[in-house]
């Protein structure tokens, strides 16, 4: 779908849509959630300013020329969403991710793709990314992936759920097992919140414990299940049970 007529679908479901959006506040957001955008096509990343704002939830801070120039723009406003529009290129958007995950806090990053493709949703995950949508998805799918961000869970559409699997090295549901019972009573209780998405801090007031103590179990965790990004560790999470696909904890 052309940016044009991109937009075009965001005006005309607008009025439709903009209530119904407003009603839902999904599990874990309970707050403005403020976006950069980053990309080169104007009117398309205009349409998606536009729907989010009308939600009532979400507050544009700015809107980088190309993805490359995301990282300046973050590092000064420090966003909880980037939204990076890649279109058919996307050369150097596995170090652009890398970047803004090296920012504290570190924003979570959607890419808004031209097309489906799995081998870039396993560049984006590689790098740290939290989920990938097209621009032939409608505008409330739009907002519906950038809820899930909001609430700190990964937005994986249907198309690239082979992908995720892909992602924890080809382990079957039993390696999966016995790498987690390879976890202590600690790591295991910790692990489904860290999959959740809430930070050292939140996690430590939840289950006592001190942040730094929190951010040496993360460490240990990783270790032990040999996953390297966040997006690996919620995908392990969805397969081995720890947490549920409405991202609830079990």
């Amino acid at each position: 779908m052309s940016p044009y007529a991109y937009f075009a679908s965001f005006s005309a479901s607008m009025f439709r849509s903009v209530t119904h959006l407003r009603k839902r506040v999904p599990f874990g957001v309970s707050q403005m959630t403020t976006v950069v955008l980053a990309g080169r096509q104007t009117m398309l990343l205009a349409g998606i300013k536009r729907i989010l704002e009308e939600t009532g939830r979400f507050r544009v801070r700015g809107r980088a020329p190309a993805c490359e120039k995301a990282l300046p723009l973050a590092r000064r406003v420090s966003p909880d969403i980037v939204v990076l529009e890649i279109g058919q290129g996307g050369k150097r958007l596995s170090s652009v991710i890398r970047d803004l995950n090296s920012l504290s806090p570190a924003p979570g990053v959607l890419v808004l793709a031209a097309e489906e493709r799995p081998e870039l949703l396993d560049r984006i995950l590689h790098a740290g990314g939290m989920g990938c949508i097209t621009t032939s998805r409608s505008p409330e799918r739009m907002v519906a992936a950038v809820d899930i961000l909001a609430a700190g869970r990964m937005y994986v559409p249907r198309w690239g759920t082979e992908t995720v699997r892909g992602r924890l090295g080809g382990r079957g549901p039993g390696n999966h097992r016995d790498a987690l019972n390879g976890l202590s009573a600690s790591e295991r209780r910790i692990l489904p919140l860290v999959a959740l998405g809430l930070t050292s801090r939140e996690i430590g007031t939840r289950v006592f414990l001190a942040p730094k103590t929190v951010e040496n179990y993360r460490s240990s965790i990783r270790r032990k299940l040999g996953l390297r990004t966040r997006a690996e560790i919620v995908a392990f999470a969805l397969e081995t049970g720890v947490v549920s696909r409405d991202g609830k904890e079990l």
